[in-house]
């Protein structure tokens, strides 16, 4: 099969690959790349599947990229290969035949279904996605903030993965409503066993912005540009844990001077306690009596409410009189230094 550079031609209609990578933004490593298609002609992909979708060809080239990309992952960097699905597609038994083979490494791949696109039948693609899971396939929703059925997408297909829409992401360093929407998006995601990848980066305040809201996966071009393979190193200097908590964040907290968006927090705090409390009780279950899959996901839940609990804490501690945060240190390190020294 020819390569990504030479470009592809499926259902009459001409296009390449490329592939982003999607950035751990702690460590700076890759995560996993997403294959995007690229049309010759210029026009946009949304503008381009719209139309496919109506002509009823967008399985032709669904397909068509899956091969393509599957031809690739040998020359892309470690981790998951992500590939987007028109609805249609999940109807086609080609697309268990494609990811279910042998020959494919299930747990390298996930399938991302658009929020844009409506699912016409989800115990099909339920079934779908299931026989993909039980492989070791992912599943992402795309898109999630974008389009009229996001949340009814993840109830229903219960994602892998939460794709954060670009229209959160710009301006979210400036913009505490943006903010406030990714961290409730966080917690959700928390709350249904998925992860939070943001999509269409641009700043380092918004990298700085995104991992103060709790989240530490993104891509976008201040991460890289999407590259035909072999890709190149990315330049990207990872920002330390707290980075948003230094001036250069600077990121508006306007909600600690507003009593309605002080509740707004509250909300989100309590929210954030009650997972932590809920991982606690089934811990007390004991490990033995707790399915593996159920106990890593409720681990990870409630790690990451308890990062954001911290996050949220030092936004409200930055709002309040000089010497408070010393106090608030004593308070939560206090006993654990006496219970250290008994």
């Amino acid at each position: 099969m020819a390569t990504s550079d030479n470009g592809r031609r499926a259902a009459a209609v001409d296009f390449r690959l490329v592939y982003q990578p999607i950035v751990h933004l702690d460590t700076g490593t890759i995560a996993g790349v997403e294959a995007l298609t690229r049309f010759l002609d210029g026009r946009s992909t949304e503008h381009w599947f719209k139309k496919l979708e109506e002509r009823g060809s967008a399985t032709a080239v669904d397909l068509h990229v899956i091969d393509g990309a599957l031809a690739d992952l040998p020359g892309l960097p470690d981790g998951y290969l992500s590939i987007n699905l028109s609805p249609s597609t999940l109807r086609d038994p080609r697309l268990l035949d494609r990811l279910l083979s042998p020959a494919v490494p299930a747990d390298r791949i996930v399938v991302e279904v658009t929020e844009h696109a409506r699912v016409a039948d989800y115990l099909e693609a339920q079934r779908v996605l299931g026989a993909l899971r039980k492989a070791g396939v992912r599943v992402a929703v795309d898109d999630a903030g974008a389009g009229y059925s996001t949340f009814r997408h993840i109830l229903q297909l219960r994602p892998d993965i939460i794709k954060m829409d670009q229209s959160i992401t710009r301006d979210i360093d400036t913009d505490p409503a943006r903010r406030a929407l990714a961290t409730a998006l966080v917690i959700f995601a928390g709350e249904v066993g998925a992860s939070v990848v943001a999509e269409g980066a641009e700043t380092e305040s918004e990298l700085r912005a995104l991992m103060a809201a709790g989240i530490y996966r993104a891509q976008g071009f201040a991460l890289s540009a999407a590259q035909t393979p072999p890709l190149r190193p990315l330049t990207y200097t990872p920002l330390p844990p707290d980075a948003s908590d230094g001036p250069a964040a600077d990121v508006t907290h306007a909600w600690v001077d507003v009593d309605a968006s002080m509740a707004v927090t509250a909300h989100g705090l309590l929210s954030a306690m009650g997972a932590i409390e809920t991982a606690l009780n089934l811990l007390r279950q004991r490990y033995g009596v707790i399915p593996e899959e159920e106990f890593r996901a409720v681990v990870g839940s409630a790690e990451r409410q308890a990062r954001l609990v911290g996050g949220v804490l030092r936004d409200l501690v930055r709002g309040l009189p000089t010497g408070a945060l010393a106090l608030l240190d004593e308070l939560t390190a206090g006993p654990a230094r006496s219970t250290a020294h008994e």
